[in-house]
């Protein structure tokens, strides 16, 4: 995964097992939103500032970048009327290489509040 910071400050904490990425307290499985063309997510602090969500909020925590998906030929191992091999096509696992992970800067009082708020 590609890792890179938008601004200065703390960050969320974040962490990975397989395809699913975990943000704060916001957990997507990059494989199942994975599309024929790049998919951008954003994870948003709330307007209380204390939970992470998917979508725009009151604060940007992160931005995921996930690259569209990909697709490679194979021999079918069937043969056409003239004798030459039928090639298929089948969609290729994520790349975890591929995705980026931006990371936004928390407010300055991030986890200060009554209402918690620590991701």
């Amino acid at each position: 995964m590609i890792i890179s910071e938008v601004n200065s400050g703390r960050k969320a904490e974040y962490s990975l097992s397989g395809t699913a990425l975990t943000v704060g307290n916001t957990t997507i499985d990059l494989q199942s939103k994975q599309e024929s063309v790049q998919k951008v997510i954003d994870i948003s602090l709330d307007r209380d500032m204390a939970q992470s969500r998917e979508g725009v909020g009151a604060w940007y925590v992160a931005t995921i970048v996930i690259p569209p998906k990909e697709r490679e030929l194979y021999d079918s191992g069937e043969v056409d009327e003239q004798g030459n091999p039928k090639m298929a096509e089948r969609e290729l696992p994520l790349d975890m290489s591929k995705v980026e992970l931006r990371l936004w800067g928390l407010p300055d009082n991030f986890g200060q509040s009554t209402n918690g708020g620590e991701i």
